[in-house]
């Protein structure tokens, strides 16, 4: 683990290409075991080769993400981002079986862009629009709070501790007001 603490802060601190080639030689393992054990073969339109072929860079962004001060081994931190990530994948394509895996998951995209695009300001407009007639006035904060807040969505964790409410109250009051947005934006 010390082993694992040291290369990650050469990836982090340094940018070492030497160390991120050894914790993808050491964590690439965990990563496809996940990813055959949560998406099916017969998952019409969802390739396993795709998504092994992410790992690299998925490790990549655990190595930048991972924080050793919560007591989580580096090997369990990248094997739960892969099954997150599965299942995500996995839930969506059984939610909305005519799309494809590019729709549902696109890793030439990058977070900072999809932000971009709800950041446009026409869209944010619509969507204070949509909003104004809605009685409960948490719903402006919370979309206020999550998509107006920089260049990161902010967690729910945060908005919850905002609001005093718990995180899965704020998530079900973003989500019953999405179709409402949606007929605007």
């Amino acid at each position: 683990m010390e082993k694992d603490i040291l290369l990650i802060n050469n990836v982090k601190e340094e940018g070492d290409i030497e160390s991120l080639k050894e914790l993808i030689d050491k964590h690439s393992g965990i990563y496809v075991e996940m990813v055959n054990r949560h998406i099916p073969n017969d998952l019409e339109g969802v390739n396993k080769e795709d998504l092994i072929q992410d790992k690299d860079f998925s490790i990549y962004e655990a190595a930048i993400n991972f924080d050793e001060n919560k007591n989580t081994k580096f090997g369990t931190y990248v094997g739960n981002l892969a099954r997150w990530k599965c299942l995500n994948i996995y839930n969506k394509k059984i939610k909305f079986p005519q799309m494809n895996i590019s729709d549902i998951f696109d890793t030439k995209v990058s977070e900072e862009d999809a932000i971009k695009k709800i950041e446009e300001k026409e869209d944010i407009e619509k969507i204070f629009f949509a909003l104004d007639g809605v009685k409960d006035k948490r719903v402006k904060q919370i979309f206020k709070m999550r998509y107006c807040g920089g260049r990161k969505l902010t967690s729910w964790k945060k908005i919850a501790k905002k609001l005093d409410i718990s995180i899965q109250g704020c998530i079900n009051i973003h989500n019953k007001h999405l179709t409402e947005i949606k007929k605007y934006v």
